[in-house]
């Protein structure tokens, strides 16, 4: 009894992409909201800058006011209006949030190997 397989590595590549595509895009809004936690709010201007900003698709989340560098590693935040603020936001949200970025990315994923959105 012979049994032939064959493979089509045409569309194993492709659900792969997919994957990662859909992977890639659930992780950044995830960092994007995480680090949110963590920004500082003045008059909301950097908080609402990487809602603008960030490119989910290519993998950046991007805070992206005049002073967003300078008061990321810097200064000491006020804790007014979000208590949780922190220098180094985003750094601090993947760190406080990493077990569930680890589930975020892989259940994106394999809803991307799926086909779904």
């Amino acid at each position: 009894m012979a049994v032939k397989i064959t493979t089509n590595l045409g569309a194993i590549k492709t659900k792969i992409v997919s994957g990662e595509k859909a992977m890639t895009i659930a992780v950044t809004e995830a960092v994007i909201q995480y680090g949110n936690d963590y920004v500082r709010v003045d008059q909301e201007d950097l908080k609402n800058s990487s809602l603008i900003k960030s490119r989910p698709a290519d993998g950046l989340a991007i805070w992206d006011t005049a002073y967003a560098r300078r008061v990321y590693y810097t200064g000491t935040p006020s804790k007014d209006v979000n208590p949780l603020a922190s220098l180094m936001w985003a750094q601090k949200g993947v760190d406080t949030n990493k077990d569930n970025l680890d589930k975020i990315a892989q259940n994106a994923f394999e809803k991307g190997l799926k086909g779904g959105k």
